[in-house]
């Protein structure tokens, strides 16, 4: 019963988290299709967690500050936009490289305007 009660707190704190770093506010959902939708994603969140968690041998927190400092910014000239990624810290290297996941690409597209 107590673990019960500690994976119900884990997803509570981890609802909240997500919230606030995107800045979300009360969703409200009419439509079934987008009521499985948001049900599937609040379920599947903490999956990947785990899963992340068990692969790596390390809490989801570590590895979610590794792989932060990993960006993708916009480059803007007159005539294009180039996206640009930053290069992977060492930490981060290794966060992914357990992961069994490339790194990105240094250029991800152009985007002529």
């Amino acid at each position: 019963m107590a673990l019960g009660y500690k994976q119900q707190q884990r997803v509570e704190e981890d609802w909240r988290t997500m919230k606030s770093g995107l800045k979300m506010h009360p969703v409200f959902h009419w439509a079934p299709h987008r009521i499985h939708a948001h049900i599937a994603i609040t379920e599947l969140a903490p999956l990947l967690e785990r899963v992340i968690e068990r692969d790596c041998q390390d809490t989801w927190r570590n590895m979610r500050d590794d792989l932060t400092r990993l960006q993708l910014a916009p480059l803007s000239s007159p005539n294009r936009t180039v996206w640009q990624v930053t290069e992977p810290s060492p930490a981060a290297a290794n966060r992914l490289k357990s992961l069994k996941l490339n790194p990105p690409q240094a250029r991800l597209s152009a985007t002529h305007t």
